[in-house]
């Protein structure tokens, strides 16, 4: 299946809120990769400091110690 697809799919399981979500973290990607050709002025750029506001609530305490788990199944530590 096609990453296409796959994202389709993913994203149409999720709640409406997470959509959206997703769509912010999404369009905060691509600015900081693909920069507009013309240099934005500072008010108008999407900053990293925004994260919180696309922030996804887990349930994972410890995600930040235990990461290589999470990702990638290593045994915890």
């Amino acid at each position: 299946m096609a990453i296409y697809q796959e994202l389709l799919r993913e994203l149409e399981s999720l709640p409406l809120e997470a959509q959206k979500k997703i769509y912010n973290l999404i369009h905060l990607m691509k600015d900081d990769l693909f920069p507009a050709a013309e240099e934005k002025q500072p008010s108008e750029r999407v900053s990293l400091s925004r994260l919180d506001d696309i922030a996804v609530e887990t349930g994972i305490s410890d995600l930040a110690v235990q990461h290589d788990h999470y990702l990638y199944g290593t045994k915890k530590k």
